[in-house]
């Protein structure tokens, strides 16, 4: 069954298995800052804030075809009436072996949550869910986390800006006209600068599905099939997905089963990019890569994407702000002191204050962490995050999501 992607919106409250209702946070106020040195991000999953400086980098950026009016307009809009909010803390979920998901931050000096704690602890039915995928997304000061359970259902559940969880994991399939038809293999989600919270899913068939939590906590009524949004989606099939805002407009970044990314854009109107466009098209050494993990985030209206390849190196590159890419996608590994021995097989990145951090799980099953800085270097070694919680060494990963929060 097909749905349509523009559906009026619902009034369906999320709930657990039985009738329990999720009562909500209300978001604190944050003040305007100076509209004119500052500019609202929220990506891959987060809220960030940086300096826009209106400039490409000279080496990499490439000449693209100009961005259509309406959406020029659609960008100086964000810019000058959204609140701006600045990220401090990186937020990062992990799916452990057991099927259960952990949590941690990195706060802004740089230490750890000294303990990963386990999420589906603090879910009254987390004792009988298990999961096999999860990402994660910042909202305002919250973190909204979105899970796959082994029968193919999305799961949904909020820590709060206190610290504490939503009571339940609520059953998102059960939100959807069309959701008891659909199994899903493979999740993400991303907050708006309204605090929505967009989810997109992959099924076993390998295709693109989006829904919406609106800001009052009600679900947008159907899945909407993004392939059937794209000229070129019928061909496709994917084993691997990723979103990110920028503003209203969400990013979509896939791979299809012979390791190509691809990418689309769902804009603040509702409507989408006519096709899925080709990543690897457009870096120089892309016909030689295929990538199994992807992961992406945006940093003053750039979005950053990284991804792990076959052979579990982890690589990266940009879209710019004008539709243009970064010439090749560069090699993370090499960037790093340890990289030459590390190998990883997921991963997810977030914007922390302007800075693009990577989280990634090791062949290991342990769970490691770099940035790249906003002036483009990166971290000096790759971090093991495992080494740095109390519960670490009897953890194992195979999944992880990240988020910067307020």
């Amino acid at each position: 069954m097909v749905s349509s992607e523009d559906t009026s919106l619902g009034k369906h409250e999320e709930r657990s298995g039985s009738n329990g209702r999720v009562a909500e946070a209300t978001p604190r106020s944050i003040g305007r800052r100076a509209l004119f040195t500052q500019g609202l991000v929220l990506g891959a999953s987060v809220v960030g804030l940086h300096l826009l400086d209106g400039r490409l980098p000279v080496a990499e950026a490439a000449v693209a075809p100009r961005i259509p009016c309406w959406e020029e307009r659609e960008i100086a809009r964000w810019e000058m009436s959204e609140r701006a909010i600045g990220t401090t803390r990186l937020q990062t979920c992990a799916l452990g072996t057991d099927g259960r998901i952990y949590h941690t931050i990195r706060y802004p000096g740089g230490s750890w949550q000294p303990a990963f704690g386990n999420v589906n602890a603090q879910e009254s039915n987390g004792g009988t869910l298990r999961f096999t995928d999860i990402d994660c997304g910042g909202a305002l000061d919250s973190l909204h986390v979105t899970a796959v359970t082994r029968d193919g259902t999305i799961w949904h559940t909020i820590r709060l800006a206190n610290g504490s969880w939503q009571p339940f994991f609520g059953n998102v399939n059960n939100q959807e006209s069309n959701g008891k038809m659909l199994r899903f293999s493979d999740v993400s989600c991303a907050g708006t600068t309204s605090s929505k919270l967009h989810v997109a899913a992959l099924t076993s068939m390998g295709t693109i599905w989006h829904t919406i939590r609106m800001a009052n906590g009600s679900w947008q009524p159907t899945f909407g099939n993004v392939n059937n949004q794209e000229s070129n989606g019928r061909l496709l099939h994917f084993t691997d997905v990723d979103c990110a805002t920028v503003g209203e407009n969400l990013h979509v970044c896939a791979i299809n089963r012979n390791g190509t990314i691809w990418h689309t854009i769902r804009f603040a109107n509702g409507s989408w990019q006519s096709s899925f466009g080709n990543v690897n098209n457009q870096e120089s050494n892309g016909r030689l890569l295929r990538f199994t993990s992807v992961g992406c985030a945006a940093i003053d209206r750039n979005l950053h994407v990284t991804a792990t390849d076959e052979k579990g190196v982890l690589w990266h590159t940009i879209r710019f702000a004008n539709g243009s890419w970064q010439s090749s996608f560069g090699n993370v590994n090499n960037q790093q002191s340890n990289g030459g021995s590390l190998r990883f097989s997921d991963v997810d990145c977030a914007n922390v204050a302007g800075d693009l951090q990577v989280g990634a799980v090791g062949l290991n099953k342990a769970l490691w962490h770099t940035i790249r800085f906003a002036n483009g270097s990166w971290q000096g070694a790759t971090g093991n995050v495992n080494a740095q919680e109390s519960n670490g060494g009897t953890l194992n990963f195979t999944s992880v999501g990240t988020a910067g929060t307020v």
